[in-house]
């Protein structure tokens, strides 16, 4: 199959987390998620870090200081394929126990969620 070039090709999506402390989400992000820290804005201004990009294999989710009063949360799912050591990862870090997976459910996946320091809910998925 050609690619129409009259078409466009969507490559893929960063979804921008509200943060209540950047630094500290991405702390959590790399000590509990495992993800690394890709860029922040300490690379560019002086002062307290207010904007990070966090990665892990490919896939990024950015982290946006908001305050208090314009804090909202947001839920971002991750589709990934053979889960089971993800949730061995996650609950030997502490960050998740077995009875929070949710396998084969009724619309036939195995996920589960961890909420981020602000809030923010992260859901992990398989498809069955």
């Amino acid at each position: 199959m050609t690619q129409d070039s009259k078409q466009t090709t969507f490559l893929h999506v960063s979804p921008v987390l509200a943060s209540a402390d950047v630094q500290k989400d991405v702390d959590w992000y790399k000590e509990k998620l495992g993800f690394t820290n890709v860029y922040d804005s300490t690379r560019y201004q002086d002062g307290p870090m207010d904007y990070a990009v966090v990665g892990r294999q490919g896939l990024y989710l950015h982290l946006q200081f908001q305050f208090p009063q314009d804090m909202i949360s947001t839920d971002v799912k991750f589709e990934v394929k053979n889960i089971e050591p993800l949730i061995e990862e996650f609950v030997g870090k502490g960050i998740l126990t077995v009875e929070k997976v949710h396998k084969k459910t009724p619309w036939n996946t195995t996920e589960f969620g961890i909420k981020d320091p602000s809030g923010n809910r992260i859901t992990f998925l398989e498809d069955l």
